[in-house]
């Protein structure tokens, strides 16, 4: 199901966000609800571009690096388009590992971030698979070079 009012307004939202106009909190709060998988998908896809301590606005020590620019435009163009979301997965949010913690731990935590890095893995292995994951959320390199001509 391709909801285009709500994806149109959320690629705004997200044009807006990757510019420095909004920050991550009025991103978060503004983002429309909806039962369209693409944009469940992207909502927690840019979940990983927040700062855990405060609102983080993409501008100055906090501007986009050029793959966040990239990644960010390339969702933006995605709602814009027409395309349903035919990846296998919608729920992008995860954990990358633990970090210090398994060390502050003394390694007790270390099988518990194991886990979690082979859970990713598999996660990651099983997109790259369905298709080419380097172009998310377009699962074709062709259709992402057809909206981006």
């Amino acid at each position: 199901m391709i909801d285009r009012a709500n994806r149109s307004l959320a690629a705004q939202l997200i044009r807006q966000f990757r510019d420095g106009e909004i920050n991550s909190d009025d991103l978060e709060s503004d983002w429309p609800r909806s039962k369209d998988n693409a944009l469940r998908a992207i909502e927690s896809m840019v979940w990983a571009f927040y700062d855990d301590y405060y609102p983080r606005r993409i501008t100055g020590r906090n501007a986009a690096t050029p793959e966040e620019y990239e990644a960010l435009t390339r969702y933006e163009a995605f709602l814009d388009s027409d395309l349903p979301y035919e990846w296998p997965k919608s729920n992008f949010y995860r954990i990358g590992g633990l970090g210090p913690l398994k060390w502050i731990t003394l390694g007790l935590l270390w099988p518990l971030d194991w886990w979690i890095r082979q859970r990713n893995a598999r996660f990651e292995g099983e997109l790259r698979a369905a298709g080419d994951f380097d172009v998310w959320p377009f699962i074709r390199r062709e259709d992402f070079e057809k909206v981006r001509a």
